[in-house]
């Protein structure tokens, strides 16, 4: 698969330390997701993703043969991740199946060509603006009520993966540099992570974390990983746009980042070493 703009050559060589972290794993002191409403009984698994150290999510699902396909569904935040995971992937074919400002309920309904081979890969980060987003005034839903509406899409597509047998990876996302955000971004996590836990053949994986601090806070900017394709001579690389949302280096173009993105690299090698592990 070709995606333009974006060399992804150089991240077969890459890294070490790249994944997040979750409730029950191991992590720095003063580290507490905010979303996580009760600890997990799940122990921690560490896999090497296809170049580097990522953590696993936990699993409800019995042993099956691996997924032959990675169907990612979601928006911007998946698509400037794409280039970077699908070399990752170990072999697994990349269905690329996002657009940049989509919710859930854009996916409901639609052939996203999933099978019983397949991983659906879900990773929404809150976006309100579709026509099937609106709060039936002439405008868009806000603050908890994008929450609510998350909550019954995300599982009505978890629910029609599942009708096509096949398993699904929820994708944690990162916090926004914009505070009034938080409680958007915690909600999206928690229906994510509880899905994870009461749903057959569902992970969870908290690949926001690989782009923020070590505190869980917004990161413009982190340490350069061992190997890393590019490295600022700073010593850190750029890891969210100057919008503080996305991965992209300075503004963000629509689609793929036009040059190396360190923080889409991390997002999507978090997510590829717990697709790897499934």
């Amino acid at each position: 698969m070709h995606f333009s703009g974006v060399d992804v050559s150089a991240t077969s060589r890459l890294v070490s330390g790249a994944a997040g972290y979750r409730v029950g794993m191991p992590k720095p002191a003063g580290v507490e997701r905010r979303w996580a409403s009760r600890p997990s009984t799940v122990s921690v698994v560490a896999v090497f993703a296809a170049a580097g150290l990522a953590i696993a999510a936990c699993s409800s699902s019995t042993e099956r043969a691996a997924p032959t396909n990675v169907v990612l569904v979601g928006d911007s935040l998946a698509e400037q991740a794409a280039p970077y995971l699908a070399p990752l992937l170990g072999g697994k074919a990349l269905v690329p199946q996002f657009f940049g400002g989509t919710a859930p309920c854009d996916w409901l309904g639609k052939d996203l060509q999933i099978n019983k081979d397949s991983l659906l890969v879900i990773s929404f980060t809150g976006n309100a603006v579709s026509p099937c987003m609106s709060d039936g005034a002439g405008g868009h839903l806000a603050g908890q009520a994008i929450v609510d509406k998350y909550r019954v899409d995300v599982t009505a597509l978890v629910g029609e993966a599942r009708d096509a047998r096949a398993r699904v990876l929820l994708v944690g996302q990162p916090m926004h540099a914009d505070a009034t955000s938080t409680v958007i971004v915690d909600g999206i996590n928690a229906i994510y992570d509880d899905l994870s836990k009461s749903t057959k053949d569902v992970r969870f994986v908290d690949a926001g974390a690989a782009v923020e601090n070590r505190d869980g806070t917004f990161a413009h900017s982190l340490p350069c990983l061992p190997g890393e394709a590019e490295c600022d001579p700073s010593g850190n690389n750029v890891v969210r746009s100057d919008d503080g949302l996305h991965f992209c280096p300075g503004s963000p173009p629509p689609g793929p980042c036009s040059a190396y993105s360190s923080g889409a690299f991390r997002f999507a090698n978090a997510i590829a070493g717990a697709v790897n592990a499934t």
